[in-house]
């Protein structure tokens, strides 16, 4: 997915939100706004908006001298997460299709989104996401690939944000329990509030997957730059399970099979899923629309 022209303000909202975390200094607010007001004017605008953001991020960083102002919001979206858990783990265990529950409510999940969003209302999406139907609905194929998989099949499961990684591991944990070789992949490099290693760890991930470092700190999964040993795990995975917004956005038109599970938060995202998809338009006006979308390697 390439940058559009609506992402140029968002860049400079986001580093609105960053600055006021970061310093209480005007001068250098300013001179951040400035600078990422400079990098959107040269922007290229073929690349994906997440890989532009890098440089973003990164000069908001050397000017405030702040490299993760998200810090304290991620532990405490982690530890919200983490307290609401058991229920959510109850409310799994007793469905009649404990694997499709655990893949709605990690979809909510995404919801916890910095970048996209300001404000958000986890309970309200947590308990919205088991009533409403999926705006572009490919579970029951996933499902049944998963299901049919040999019992040590490779499944490659690309984290987004952190809070959201705790709700990830109710699908984790099913997936662990058929058997399945696991492996879930974090950024390397704080951005925004991206899922590090130490949030899987403190989800309790490391109990039922492998976790890997993507190699990056963009917030979504550039093939052209993560780690080799990413790289070698995305080839050989038999399903690619990629999480939220940032990850479909630096591989909408990749050349490999994906199913993309996701909160749509931005109508550039909803406008590029609905056209790739074969999905009309005013389904996905990016207004919270949950999605299971299941794409196969090419344009549609």
């Amino acid at each position: 997915m390439k940058t559009a022209l609506e992402c140029l303000p968002c860049y400079l909202r986001q580093a609105m939100q960053v600055v006021r975390l970061s310093t209480d200094n005007s001068e250098l607010q300013i001179e951040a706004l400035q600078k990422v007001a400079e990098l959107a004017s040269k922007m290229d605008m073929d690349k994906t908006p997440p890989e532009n953001s890098v440089a973003v991020y990164r000069a908001l960083a050397a000017i405030t001298a702040c490299p993760d102002p998200y810090r304290e919001i991620k532990k405490e979206s982690n530890e919200q997460a983490i307290a609401l858990l058991p229920q959510f783990s109850d409310m799994v265990a007793k469905a009649t299709d404990p694997l499709d529950i655990a893949f709605r409510l990690a979809i909510g999940g995404n919801i916890i989104d910095y970048g996209a969003m300001q404000s958000f209302d986890i309970d309200e999406t947590m308990e919205r996401c088991l009533q409403r139907e999926y705006a572009i609905d490919d579970s029951g194929l996933l499902l049944q690939r998963l299901r049919n998989l040999d019992s040590d099949a490779k499944v490659l499961y690309l984290a987004d944000n952190s809070g959201e990684i705790v709700y990830d591991s109710l699908v984790v944990k099913e997936l662990s329990a058929m058997g399945l070789d696991v492996t879930v992949a974090v950024k390397s490099g704080a951005i925004i509030n991206d899922a590090l290693l130490e949030d899987a760890r403190s989800a309790g991930l490391e109990s039922y997957a492998t976790i890997l470092e993507n190699g990056t700190s963009c917030p979504g999964t550039p093939l052209a730059s993560i780690s080799d040993e990413l790289m070698v795990a995305f080839e050989n995975a038999d399903i690619i399970l990629s999480k939220g917004q940032g990850n479909f956005e630096t591989l909408s038109e990749a050349q490999a099979e994906i199913f993309f599970l996701l909160t749509v938060k931005c109508s550039v995202v909803g406008s590029h899923l609905a056209e790739i998809s074969g999905t009309q338009q005013e389904k996905l006006p990016g207004e919270g629309e949950l999605v299971l979308y299941y794409y196969n390697g090419t344009e549609q």
